[in-house]
């Protein structure tokens, strides 16, 4: 694809998640992308798990304790080719705006951190799981495999691709991703805090603002930043405004942003407690000029000395080496490029300035 140009204007909400609630957050999410598109907004990017929320409660409490919330995380997680997922498919066709959505996918026995973007049309234009959850994220969800940094899709927007939280601290993988040479970045984040003191400074809101800051001068993309906030309901959900907490669950959270590619902010700064959707326009001809002085995977380079090798197979936990059984299907590719059946549009909400 040619350097797109012209002006883009995107929405990122900052907003609570309907906690453990699968239909209330499909309603949440379907409501925030009517809103977005009244608005003009041509696409719009949901934070890290934003169904069922993110689970903050792994963070605070031993196994034990979390037993009575993770049977109910997992039964109001997302299974992709449900109703409940094509609802989501059939506002972003009504609206026609892109929609990357941002989700816990429930596929047979496992979960996954994933990242769905869905075009104007409503078909999937890219699906992709956290390919390392961090830490005791590993005691909930599984790993993607190499499908999922196959994460840029080619829209009439431009070149859109994400990456989830401490993903952003992988040096490869963001290579990777700036070398399919993206026009805007969906970086999804859950809540942060500031700096506590007890733990690496590289958990705090801070550390998280270096890095989509660097990411945006390193890719010369424009990075969103979408990030989810909390309120006293997610401590009483979870029943971790008790001592002991840790420091993702507390009120606020919130640090959503929108940058430029040259690492500029392009948007003001809300409060971590602030819930609205943020908008920006995008003016694509700002990338060729951020290229023209450093391009990673460009003239800013020397593949002569350094080259990174990939493998973006999906590994297959059965391999059949026989042409009698088939092979199982792949749990990715046969939901890429689906559409949903568009129904009557539903109710908008009133314009309003975020």
């Amino acid at each position: 694809m040619t350097s797109p140009t012209g002006i883009v204007k995107v929405a990122v909400p900052q907003v609570e998640p309907a906690w453990l609630d699968l239909d209330a957050g499909i309603q949440k999410t379907v409501d925030l992308i009517n809103e977005a598109a009244l608005n003009g907004a041509q696409l719009i990017a949901f934070s890290e798990c934003w169904i069922p929320g993110y689970p903050g409660f792994l963070w605070s409490y031993s196994y034990k304790e979390n037993i009575p919330f993770i049977d109910r995380y997992i039964k109001n997680s997302v299974e992709i080719d449900s109703a409940q997922f094509r609802r989501v498919q059939d506002a972003a066709a009504r609206n026609k705006i892109h929609v990357m959505f941002g989700f816990v996918e429930r596929y047979h026995g496992s979960l996954f951190m994933a990242q769905t973007l869905i075009g104007p049309d409503g078909a999937i234009l890219m699906h992709r799981h956290k390919t390392k959850p961090t830490h005791v994220e590993r005691t909930l969800f599984g790993e993607g495999s190499g499908d999922s940094i196959r994460n840029v899709a080619k829209t009439e927007l431009g070149n859109i691709g994400a990456l989830q939280c401490w993903e952003h601290l992988q040096p490869l993988l963001k290579y990777h991703t700036y070398a399919q040479h993206e026009h805007i970045h969906i970086a999804a984040w859950p809540t942060n805090h500031k700096y506590g003191g007890w733990e690496p400074w590289s958990f705090s809101t801070d550390a998280a603002t270096v890095a989509n800051r660097l990411y945006a001068m390193e890719s010369q993309a424009f990075v969103i930043v979408a990030t989810q906030t909390c309120t006293q309901k997610s401590l009483d959900v979870f029943d971790t405004g008790k001592e002991g907490a840790s420091h993702m669950s507390q009120i606020g959270g919130g640090f959503t942003a929108i940058y430029a590619p040259d690492g500029r902010k392009l948007t003001e700064d809300v409060a971590p407690d602030w819930e609205g959707i943020l908008y920006a326009d995008l003016d694509m001809s700002e990338i060729a000029f951020a290229k023209s002085v450093a391009d990673p995977v460009g003239h800013y380079s020397r593949s002569d000395l350094f080259q990174l090798h990939v493998d973006t197979r999906r590994k297959e936990h059965v391999v059949y080496r026989d042409s009698v059984v088939p092979p199982p299907v792949d749990m990715i590719a046969r939901f890429v490029g689906a559409k949903p059946v568009v129904k009557k549009q539903e109710g908008l909400p009133v314009k309003r300035d975020s």
